[in-house]
């Protein structure tokens, strides 16, 4: 019995098989009749719309969008994710251009819920499967209003006022939407996801009633979108009474309760860390939504180490994200080893000096080392990323391999600290209800308390105050949810963008028998408040007037 929810590379391959129709802009028209008329076409078509999905491993140009903010750096500078920072970005030079994207998608999920369902295929009802034939077909309908709410959560939180468009659409129609406000679309998705997490539609787990299929979003799924959007909203640049009004905070920890109360029942609990990294781990219990890539060594490619064959250093961990992870229980810093009897996470996170590699190698980061300055590509922040990343993969000329990859898009572990920032927010550290029986610190160290981390819980006095609560809880995200999406967004929705322009680095050297280890700064980004959301692209402005764009942008 499975809840693990995935995207199998077949799914891929469904969908290019279907390219013909499922490539098509928010004013495309096409018969339907050859689309919806087949129990296989229905599905083939549900395929397609979870190809949207993101979880690249390659977000930006090559980069993930990690290295357009404090936790990391990418390597070449010829990447379009440095303009998230040097000030190149406008609605003419966009970065991340998902406006169009995310409206193809969602034009197809209005497309699939107007014109593919409510059949009730009599010809298959003398069928022996015809019950389960149905039950797995009525549930293509809530799984793409559950999609349909994702993409645009995922639109929102880039461009602010977007329009929400819940049918197909004539070329006079798209060209002539009125965006509507944030909240007006978290309404929605919120709606969207109490009506898709509603008892008989979505099973929670994938069981043999579904032949154990994993490759599907969940009720679970539909839950946890619902406590990030209202987490969202609550946030300080969504929410201009984020300090003296804690009713969003309220709304956002009930959300992530209700998964927290359930979880035993539906097999979701946190894993040891090891188990969320590597080809196995769309299999963890702690998975809600994994997009599963399939074999490649793209990953690889794009960030083992200078020096090593086949490696291009590309997305370099900094200093600020290295500082993010704390000693184990009972051991102090030793300035002369910084990596000792650290959190486990930061060696699955970070590669440091010393640190295994591929080929069977070390990294060496020393002036002139294998893998560090001078030479063009080498890590300028004194790290490498080791998350997500396999070392077993070769690629050497005569011997190159590949492995299973999946990014988490959501997991377990996201909806404990949703519950701790929101009830922090609302209640303080220490703060209860009779419904919110869980203080802050109680569910923030349930992820620290998690199998193998061997860290120190936070104590009332480590987190005396909501103040004090609150870097340590953004802290523990950094650390926790370090290269799966989040702290790009994060810094915007806390506005905390001023705060976090100086990129950190360690330089290392010999000194005697050991080492010498030297902090700086190795860049100070530009920052301006526009960078809060993003511009919307001037081509889509040209196209419908009615569109306005972000403050700050041209």
């Amino acid at each position: 019995m499975k809840k693990h929810i995935f995207l199998a590379g077949v799914l891929m391959l469904l969908f290019s098989s279907c390219g013909d129709f499922l490539d098509y802009n928010e004013n495309s028209d096409y018969d339907q009749n050859k689309l919806f008329n087949t129990t296989w076409s229905n599905t083939d078509f549900v395929t397609g719309i979870y190809a949207y999905l993101p979880g690249a491993l390659n977000d930006v140009d090559g980069a993930l969008r990690s290295a357009g903010c404090d936790e990391a750096e990418y390597v070449w500078p010829t990447s379009a994710i440095h303009r998230y920072y040097d000030g190149s970005w406008s609605a003419l030079r966009a970065v991340d251009d998902k406006w169009g994207h995310y409206y193809k998608a969602i034009r197809a999920c209005n497309d699939y819920l107007e014109h593919g369902t409510g059949k009730d295929w009599k010809e298959f009802e003398f069928k022996k499967d015809y019950a389960k034939m149905m039950r797995k077909y009525r549930n293509l309908e809530w799984e793409v209003k559950a999609l349909r709410a994702y993409y645009y959560f995922e639109l929102v939180k880039r461009y602010n006022r977007i329009p929400l468009i819940t049918k197909v659409l004539t070329e006079e129609e798209a060209n002539n939407q009125e965006p509507v406000d944030y909240q007006t679309v978290i309404n929605f998705i919120v709606r969207e996801c109490d009506e898709v997490a509603e008892d008989g539609r979505l099973p929670a787990i994938y069981n043999a009633d579904y032949d154990n299929e994993t490759g599907r979003v969940s009720k679970i799924f539909a839950l946890a979108l619902k406590a990030r959007a209202l987490l969202y909203a609550a946030s300080p640049l969504n929410n201009p009474n984020a300090e003296t009004s804690p009713d969003k905070w309220i709304e956002a920890a009930k959300a992530a309760k209700k998964i927290m109360d359930a979880s035993g029942s539906w097999n979701l609990s946190l894993v040891p860390f090891d188990q969320l990294l590597g080809p196995d781990n769309f299999k963890a219990a702690e998975m809600i939504l994994i997009k599963r890539i399939g074999d490649t060594n793209e990953l690889e490619k794009l960030n083992f180490p200078i020096g090593l064959e086949g490696g291009k250093s590309g997305n370099c961990p900094t200093q600020n994200l290295v500082d993010a992870y704390d000693m184990k229980e009972g051991q102090e810093m030793d300035e002369a080893n910084p990596y000792a009897n650290r959190d486990p996470r930061l060696a699955y996170t970070v590669l440091y000096h010393g640190g295994n590699t591929a080929y069977g190698k070390q990294v060496d980061v020393l002036p002139n080392g294998l893998n560090g300055l001078p030479q063009e590509g080498a890590t300028k922040t004194g790290y490498y990323l080791s998350k997500f990343v396999n070392i077993n993969v070769s690629l050497t000329a005569n011997n190159t391999t590949t492995a299973r990859h999946s990014m988490p898009l959501f997991r377990y572990a996201e909806v404990l600290l949703i519950y701790a920032e929101a009830m922090n927010e609302a209640y303080g550290p220490e703060g209860v209800t009779e419904e919110l029986n869980i203080s802050a610190r109680t569910a923030i160290n349930m992820v620290r308390g998690r199998t193998g981390l061997g860290i120190a819980a936070l104590t009332v006095e480590d987190v005396p105050s909501k103040t004090a609560f609150r870097l340590a809880l953004r802290k523990e995200r950094m650390a926790e949810l370090a290269f799966e999406d989040h702290r790009f967004w994060d810094i915007r929705r806390w506005k905390i963008g001023q705060e976090t322009t100086k990129i950190k680095r360690v330089s290392i050297s010999k000194a005697g028998e050991g080492l010498s280890f030297e902090y700086s700064v190795t860049a100070d980004r530009t920052w301006d408040d526009s960078m809060y959301f993003y511009p919307i692209p001037q081509a889509e402005i040209y196209k419908n007037s009615k569109l306005v764009q972000n403050p700050g942008w041209k």
